[in-house]
């Protein structure tokens, strides 16, 4: 009797130190999980983010002022949305969620201020030099340098269409450090890191410095049709 009483106690006891073990490797695997997740919520955000700031800038003559709004406003829909005054019962209202959507907008303003960087590839200088064309423009009643794209069939039929193409294509890359929130699975990511060696995840590494918080490095290459005439170093 005896006997059986201390194997079932040694079960039980051997129970308890497989639990002891497996419990934070369980822990460790639902939080990786969780972090996984939401960077592949982050980084389809970002790609749709990106994807309308480069419609913004093919829209504005290449203005990256325009392509930065658009960014910004996109990516505030990763931050929560916490109307301040809202009522149990009838819920927010349209001021309160709007007021909750530009604090929104603002904290991803100055996250980007801090980390963020949008560069454009094209149109090149080369080309800008050899067929930008001097404008007045009647808006900020001045002239301007322009990259035309306007009269298209009638430009391409004295060059080559592919090459006239090619050249008036707005083409933009965003890097975004994004925060990691989640505990343990963080600094997982962050020993991970080292092995990624590109110029976003160093570009991160250094912002880290000012947010005070680990990042986590999403990058984005676009390019589209400019739809308007391009002008370089307009913000």
């Amino acid at each position: 009797m005896k006997e059986r009483q201390w194997s079932a106690r040694g079960r039980q006891g051997q129970a308890a130190v497989e639990t002891l073990v497996a419990l934070p490797v369980l822990i460790l695997t639902v939080l990786l999980v969780v972090q996984v997740l939401w960077l592949v919520f982050a980084n389809a955000t970002f790609r749709v983010a990106v994807s309308y700031s480069l419609r913004a800038g093919t829209i504005n003559h290449g203005s990256i002022n325009a392509m930065e709004r658009t960014l910004v406003a996109a990516m505030a829909s990763l931050q929560p949305l916490l109307p301040e005054g809202a009522g149990p019962e009838q819920g927010p209202s349209r001021n309160q969620l709007r007021r909750a959507q530009l604090a929104a907008t603002a904290r991803q303003w100055l996250h980007y201020q801090l980390t963020g960087r949008l560069q454009i590839h094209g149109p090149t200088e080369a080309v800008l030099r050899e067929h930008s064309e001097r404008r007045f423009d009647l808006m900020i009643d001045d002239w301007v340098n322009e990259l035309p794209v306007d009269y298209a069939s009638a430009r391409i039929q004295d060059t080559d269409a592919v090459v006239w193409e090619q050249q008036r294509q707005l083409d933009i890359e965003v890097w975004w450090c994004l925060p990691l929130e989640v505990p343990l699975a963080t600094q997982v990511l962050m020993q991970l890191r080292r092995w990624w060696t590109s110029p976003a995840q160093r570009h991160c590494r250094l912002r880290e410095e000012l947010t005070g918080r680990p990042l986590w490095a999403m990058q984005q290459r676009l390019a589209a049709p400019l739809l308007s005439g391009y002008r370089e170093g307009l913000n």
